[in-house]
């Protein structure tokens, strides 16, 4: 069975997160602890989002909006309303996904697929601001403070490196959520993905989990 995955989902099965090394910059250290003790204590958010894909082979630009939901530990709803209508919701057991052009719902047991597992888990690390523990596979350079930006440039050993130049991210001005990341893609293909409005700890709707959009 396939299950469609966004550009960013994809990028976060490419990212390793391991046991990392010490930051040697301690400056750097201080900034990834702050961000993780602060993103670690948000419960739950909402936010919208606009995410642009420059394709340079054909130089044409691919441009998605819709909403992500965060509940921990372990939901995730990720919902594109335009130009296409689609839906993938994650909870600690299952995938679940919908598309309007088929107009049908498929599930994949996470239990039973480890490498999805371990990609879900990969994301739900990321939102958490788990970054240190990315050092293994990435440089990671503190480019702005206010508010805070930073640079990952994966390692040759890294799997990353095979389809990745660099992730650029910027923090919210509180540092509490990620304001903007972009991927540049060894092919030369740019992926920016902004957040809009984000919510924090605020009551999510039960209608975020329903898979199927009307």
């Amino acid at each position: 069975m396939k299950i469609k995955l966004t550009a960013l989902i994809v990028f976060f099965c490419f990212a390793g997160f391991y046991p990392g090394a010490q930051a040697q910059d301690k400056e750097l250290e201080d900034v990834l602890t702050g961000i993780q003790d602060k993103m670690s204590k948000v419960g739950s958010i909402s936010t919208g989002f606009v995410q642009e894909k420059n394709l340079a082979m054909f130089k044409q630009k691919v441009t998605l909006k819709g909403n992500i939901y965060i509940q921990k530990p372990g939901r995730l709803a990720w919902k594109v309303s335009s130009p296409i209508r689609y839906a993938l919701v994650i909870n600690d057991t299952d995938i679940t996904q919908w598309d309007q052009d088929s107009n049908r719902v498929q599930s994949v047991s996470l239990n039973k697929n480890p490498s999805f597992q371990v990609a879900i888990q990969q994301m739900q690390n990321w939102f958490a601001g788990s970054y240190k523990s990315m050092e293994k596979d990435y440089h990671i350079k503190l480019i702005g403070q206010q508010p805070i930006e930073l640079e990952f440039t994966p390692r040759e050993n890294a799997v990353a490196a095979n389809f990745i130049q660099k992730v650029t991210v910027l923090f919210q001005a509180d540092g509490q959520y990620i304001k903007l990341i972009t991927i540049l893609e060894k092919t030369g293909d740019n992926t920016v993905l902004e957040f809009i409005n984000a919510k924090l700890d605020q009551k999510i709707p039960a209608a975020a989990w329903d898979v199927k959009q009307d």
